[in-house]
């Protein structure tokens, strides 16, 4: 896979994370914003508007009075990842003229800079936006065994066409990997140096590993034929966590960090082979401090860990209890790992600068000499909600 196209997979995700941007056309006429060159259709502003939406509810789970089955928490105060307060529906409309201001204002430096996106990483977009149109995955061999809402079903009752889709999944897409590329990167207005790749990874990367082991077993109900986790007694459980934590006490009296390091590989892979467990159960990684992804207990101890140390944890509970070992490398051998020959340098780059590209687009938009249609009032949050029916228990039902 081209770095180009790495560096786009993780802008993406990015991307939606930090502002929903939504273009295309729909079946109404209607326009919701335009420049001198450019005009969106009102179903722009309904696609952007959805996924504000969306991002406000993430936000608003978290509050104690939410309630699924009612549509007030649009009209309570919600933080976003930035720890801006506002009211639900005032920042959902707010966040959707963002949205689409910001996706006219880079069509158009776009035009002024005469750059256009990449064809192969456009054209390749295109094909996975249809796929998630009609399937809703871009891998159709998992529908088989798999069930998606396709992206259609959802998006073209409330007036959003393919392209609409389309020209945000690819179109809109693409040309951001393009203008980022053109910041960032190698030959870019403002190319990150090999030094500042070096000085950010340092500060902010880690290598890891850990092995997760159960604490119970899965069976299978003889007359249901379903299967289900039944937790070890406490002679079992005991037998487990004392193999790890002495593992640990022997990675840990290891002095030499590198030496610790071939200590830990050892130990698991006697361990996995012992107890008759697949060598990949293993996991080795290299990532972002305390976004590693494994689990949010684990990522607390890999940001906490020294240099050459282990450490073991208990997560969950009961049948769903996972006793972790896990190792932290030094930094040596995480630069190693990651930094030669210099492959993941367009990775890190969109990582130390997601930020700073969306300043650039904010900037972009407030610069922006536009129109807006009072259609746009027309359209509220509210028009999403859908009620979860309210949990029943088994006695109740």
């Amino acid at each position: 896979m081209k770095p180009t196209v790495k560096v786009l997979s993780l802008l993406l995700a990015v991307m939606m994370l930090f502002t929903a941007i939504a273009s295309g056309c729909t079946f109404s006429k209607e326009w919701c914003y335009k420049t001198d060159d450019d005009k969106l259709a009102i179903g722009v502003y309904i696609y952007a508007l959805y996924n504000a939406y969306n991002r406000a509810q993430s936000y608003a789970e978290k509050l104690d009075d939410y309630d699924p089955t009612k549509d007030s928490w649009l009209d309570m105060e919600i933080t976003d990842d930035d720890g801006n307060k506002e009211v639900a529906s005032k920042w959902i409309k707010e966040q959707a003229e963002e949205s689409c201001l910001e996706l006219l204002a880079l069509e158009t430096e776009m035009k002024k800079l005469d750059a256009s996106a990449d064809s192969a990483t456009l054209k390749q977009l295109e094909t996975d936006a249809e796929s998630n149109w009609y399937f809703g995955t871009t891998n159709t061999e998992y529908l088989q065994y798999y069930s998606f809402t396709p992206m259609k079903d959802t998006l073209e009752p409330k007036g959003v066409s393919l392209e609409s889709f389309k020209r945000f999944a690819a179109t809109f897409a693409a040309n951001c990997e393009k203008m980022f590329a053109l910041l960032y990167l190698k030959g870019g207005s403002q190319e990150v140096s090999k030094e500042e790749i070096t000085k950010y990874f340092e500060e902010n990367y880690v290598k890891y590993s850990y092995l997760p082991v159960p604490l119970y077993t899965s069976t299978t109900d003889e007359k249901t034929q379903q299967s289900k986790n039944v937790a070890y007694d406490d002679a079992k459980i005991k037998e487990i966590t004392n193999a790890l934590d002495e593992y640990a006490k022997k990675v840990n009296d290891t002095k030499d960090t590198s030496k610790a390091a071939e200590t830990s590989e050892k130990l698991l892979k006697e361990y996995v082979a012992a107890n008759g467990m697949e060598e990949s159960s293993i996991a080795t990684s290299t990532g972002i401090r305390n976004e590693t992804n494994v689990d949010k207990e684990v990522d607390k101890v890999i940001a906490e860990l020294g240099e050459g140390k282990a450490k073991t944890i208990k997560v969950g509970k009961g049948e769903n209890a996972n006793y972790y070992y896990v190792f932290r490398y030094n930094m040596q051998a995480a630069k190693d790992d990651y930094l030669t020959p210099g492959t993941n340098d367009d990775t890190i780059i969109s990582k130390m600068k997601q930020k700073d590209f969306q300043k650039y687009l904010k900037d972009l938009a407030a610069d922006l000499k536009h129109d807006r249609s009072n259609s746009v009032d027309s359209y509220k949050p509210g028009m999403f909600f859908v009620a979860k029916e309210p949990e029943t228990t088994a006695a109740s039902t």
